[in-house]
């Protein structure tokens, strides 16, 4: 058997907005205006908590904000925004149906878990899928080795194929032993027949 993996974010979902306008709309959702210094200081925070698996990175990266007295108002806000920033392929559901006959499907994200599943059950995705793994789940991020063998592990298959938007995508999956195939968008349909074949 054959297992098809997808990276999520400029995969499966996509958006056409930039990140920061999205953190801005987050908070100004939230305290009515979003300060430069805000925006400035939440990035670097929060690449740094997520670059190194640290817990909670958003809700945290908040915290550390100066006059940020509500953190956990502004991690939902970004949530909430994040979501409706997103969208899949339009085709995405006939895709991974047709996909589902002949192939296991599996997700492997860079995220947390939850904050990624969030986004999957807003699209009715999750259900496609027999296996979804969060980088913060082992602790390393695409492209290390780790996220591909708890995927293997939790989805057992001779082959594994990964589809993905990023250079991480690729790489981490050609230095997993994977196939891989670098995704432009349009949908899945025309993933090539013979990919996932060795």
């Amino acid at each position: 058997m054959t297992a098809i993996v997808f990276d999520l974010d400029g995969t499966l979902l996509c958006t056409d907005r930039a990140y920061r306008d999205v953190l801005a709309s987050a908070i100004a959702e939230v305290r009515g205006d979003a300060p430069d210094e805000w925006l400035e200081a939440y990035d670097e925070t929060f690449f740094e908590l997520f670059s190194a698996c640290e817990p909670d990175p958003v809700r945290r990266a908040f915290g550390r904000i100066d006059g940020c007295s509500d953190p956990e108002a502004y991690a939902n806000a970004l949530r909430e925004a994040e979501i409706e920033s997103l969208s899949p392929p339009e085709t995405v559901h006939d895709d991974l149906e047709r996909l589902a006959e002949s192939f296991e499907l599996g997700v492997l994200t860079n995220g947390v878990r939850e904050w990624q599943l969030a986004k999957l059950r807003a699209y009715d995705l999750e259900t496609y899928f027999d296996a979804i793994v969060a980088s913060y789940e082992v602790g390393s991020h695409k492209p290390d080795a780790a996220p591909y063998r708890a995927l293997e592990e939790r989805l057992p298959a001779d082959r594994y194929g990964m589809v993905g938007d990023s250079e991480g995508d690729v790489d981490g999956a050609k230095n997993a032993g994977w196939s891989a195939y670098r995704y432009d968008g349009g949908g899945f349909a025309p993933l090539p027949a013979g990919l996932f074949q060795y």
